[in-house]
């Protein structure tokens, strides 16, 4: 059986300012949120039909610092070159910092951003699959 949506949890300084900072930059809407639910809160975050959403989570009495690595990545797939441009500055103008990938593979037709938490995103110029 294959499951029928998928949710990428990650915690965060701050839920409401990593949220609107991805909602400037990707426009991502707010798909749900939770206030201290056994000691966390969190928002949901991502597009309505999507597939997939992100969850930014806080522990309220214990928190929990990110800790993500170079190979943390989300990777998001722009095949259009006008809208990954615009999809690019977008970021650039919301907060999102420009970096040199790990990986140079994902140089060669992306743009690799970080955000406050140090979590990796990869606006790619290409479609998915590739065939």
């Amino acid at each position: 059986m294959r499951f029928m949506h998928m949710r990428i949890a990650r915690p965060v300084a701050s839920p409401e300012t990593t949220f609107q900072l991805y909602a400037r930059g990707l426009g991502f809407e707010r798909l749900g949120a939770f206030t201290d639910h056994d000691g966390f809160s969190g928002i949901m975050m991502g597009h309505a039909g999507l597939p997939w959403h992100i969850e930014l989570t806080a522990c309220l009495h214990h928190p929990v610092k990110p800790a993500p690595t170079e190979e943390d990545l989300l990777v998001l797939y722009y095949p259009d070159a006008a809208q990954w441009r615009q999809v690019c500055t977008e970021l650039e103008e919301s907060g999102f910092r420009a970096v040199s990938a790990f990986n140079p593979y994902w140089d060669k037709n992306g743009k690799t951003f970080v955000d406050p938490d140090g979590y990796r995103l990869v606006i790619q110029n290409q479609r998915w699959p590739q065939i």
